[in-house]
């Protein structure tokens, strides 16, 4: 699977979306919606296999960096291959192929930490503010899915969800798992506007919906790095249909 088929799944699913960013949420008698974690561990897939709870646990210091906005500790968990090569369509991926491909031919080598900071905040402009971690699952462990080889009826699509647009030159005999997660978020003014206007409500009406629940989804890949399980590629995600 290419970048242009990775790209083609996202166009589809934003227009299925009547909305980006309504979802059922857990709510309180108040009213108000209900994110904080039992535990610690509390978004981590309960039926995971055993087998995949390394991953899990691997994967969780990330996720929570970037649920609590503390960027600087998020890169340092990225591998050197993640680090080594970035794409503006990592954080907001462009909506047609041609402006997409322009962006790939572009991307940003080296990426310090100040950089992935600064490009966090392109995210947080698109999707909200992570205010508190959702969800977070493995997708897949099968190394012909990870490397875009399988042979399945419909292997293209499972790697296309596995690992998007993660570059070829990624060593294949280095890739250990995808991951899928959600992570809650809080629109700026102007975005809590935009989608009011979409749904034809005010933003204090769009705020006492009881399905009004802001969220993106982060798609990760973990690599093994010197011993260690590290970020070696991710992609922020709008909501869609198929969460």
């Amino acid at each position: 699977m290419n970048k242009i088929e990775a790209l083609s799944l996202s166009v589809v699913t934003a227009i299925l979306l009547p909305t980006m960013v309504i979802s059922c949420g857990e709510r309180t008698q108040g009213g108000k919606e209900k994110t904080a974690q039992k535990s610690e561990d509390d978004f981590l897939d309960k039926d995971a296999k055993p087998a995949e709870r390394s991953y899990l646990l691997a994967a969780k210091p990330f996720f929570i960096a970037i649920a609590n906005r503390k960027y600087a500790d998020a890169y340092a968990l990225l591998s050197s291959h993640a680090k080594a090569r970035m794409s503006f369509n990592q954080f907001t991926p462009a909506d047609d192929q041609a402006t997409f491909q322009q962006i790939e031919s572009n991307a940003y080598m080296n990426v310090t930490a100040e950089q992935f900071a600064y490009l966090m905040g392109y995210v947080e402009a698109a999707r909200g503010a992570p205010r508190a971690p959702k969800m977070l699952s493995v997708f897949s462990t099968d190394p012909d899915v990870l490397n875009r080889r399988s042979k399945e009826q419909f292997g293209a699509m499972d790697s296309m969800f596995a690992i998007g647009a993660m570059p070829d030159w990624i060593p294949a005999n280095i890739r250990r798992a995808s991951l899928r997660g959600q992570i809650h978020t809080e629109l700026s003014p102007q975005e809590l506007q935009k989608v009011a206007q979409q749904e034809g409500i005010s933003v204090e009406e769009l705020k006492k919906e009881e399905d009004f629940n802001p969220y993106l989804n982060l798609k990760a890949v973990l690599v093994e790095e010197g011993g260690q399980l590290k970020i070696g590629y991710f992609e922020f995600l709008p909501p869609s249909m198929l969460d």
